[in-house]
């Protein structure tokens, strides 16, 4: 099983920069209504990559500990590359631009065993954006269908895909693939939900949507843990994980 080929590899990869949106360096723009698809055709601006600051953190509770720490675009590529687990399908990350991807360790010392749901696990940006996390299968969708990944984000105020200049879009199907490739990729890297028994380390990757090019900081809930199961496997006692970050951007020449 490839869960603990993960944590190995990372600890070459060094501090992590991640590609985001392009942004206004002055202030976000008011959003303006697009009049048809030819509004789409803009030139790109010049690419923005942003750091997190830490680059990794650690929380401890209830005799469970959990490590997140942010992956990026060269450690993805550096992971799927490897033949040795992905065989034929191994290439470039099946995670596209558009999403937010972290590394988590889940180490239980608890006692017993305790159960972990990832579509429970959300994150918040200064911003008051919440984005939900991105299973497998919303991933291969959005591929397929050329979909808007700011369906995924839940605003708490009147911000809306418009302050983009343009509403983010899949660019067509994988570079070294296709969206099936994708999905069989993420479902072998993913976190994935149930049970973890009494001294197992389990890990994996966690997505989301980028997030808005004018957010500072991110709040990430690994929500709802089931710490305490009764004898019918039943949830009697939960908990989250929160873990702040804080985004340093950074312009390339």
């Amino acid at each position: 099983m490839m869960k603990h080929h993960l944590w190995g590899s990372w600890l070459l990869l060094g501090v992590a920069v991640l590609g985001v949106a392009p942004g206004c360096a002055r202030g976000t723009p008011l959003p303006r209504a697009l009049k048809g698809q030819l509004e789409l055709e803009q030139a790109k601006p010049p690419k923005v990559v942003i750091k997190t600051v830490p680059p990794f953190a650690l929380l401890e509770q209830n005799g469970i500990e959990v490590l997140i720490r942010y992956a990026s675009e060269n450690e993805l590529n550096h992971f799927f590359s490897k033949k040795v687990i992905f065989g034929k399908y191994a290439g470039n990350s099946p995670y596209p631009e558009q999403t937010l991807v972290f590394y988590v360790r889940i180490a239980n010392k608890s006692g017993h065993r305790i159960q972990v749901l990832p579509e429970d696990f959300v994150m918040i940006d200064d911003l008051s954006i919440q984005y939900i996390h991105l299973s497998p299968d919303d991933i291969s969708a959005m591929y397929e269908a050329k979909g808007d990944f700011w369906s995924f984000a839940k605003s708490t105020g009147d911000l809306a895909p418009g302050y983009y200049g343009a509403p983010f879009k899949v660019a067509g199907a994988l570079g070294a693939g296709s969206p099936r490739r994708a999905n069989y990729l993420i479902r072998q890297a993913r976190l994935t939900g149930g049970y973890v028994h009494d001294r197992v380390t389990y890990d994996g990757y966690v997505a989301f949507p980028r997030p808005h090019p004018s957010a500072k900081s991110l709040k990430v809930i690994l929500a709802n843990f089931k710490v305490v199961l009764d004898a019918a496997g039943k949830p009697t006692e939960s908990t989250d994980f929160e873990f702040d970050f804080t985004l340093t951007p950074v312009t390339n020449p």
